[in-house]
């Protein structure tokens, strides 16, 4: 049910490209030390799911039927 709404890993690096850039606004405007961190740390992960995207979520359209499974191929004959 998961892989019906799935969508395509560039619509995924763009959301991941717009928290990059909204943690990297919060880092330069803000003087604690600690938001800056978690802004860094948030940045980091950001940069990095855009960056394993392609990788981990295949090129398969949302649409295409998934493959069925079943628990035993092999056929058995009667006499």
């Amino acid at each position: 049910m998961a892989r019906d709404w799935w969508w395509p890993w560039w619509i995924s690096s763009l959301i991941d490209v717009g928290i990059v850039i909204l943690a990297v606004m919060v880092f330069v405007r803000v003087n604690k030390r600690r938001v800056r961190q978690i802004a860094a740390l948030i940045g980091i992960g950001a940069i990095v799911a855009a960056g394993l995207a392609p990788v981990v979520m295949k090129g398969k359209a949302s649409n295409s039927p998934m493959p069925m499974q079943t628990g035993n191929t092999m056929t058995m004959t009667t006499p």
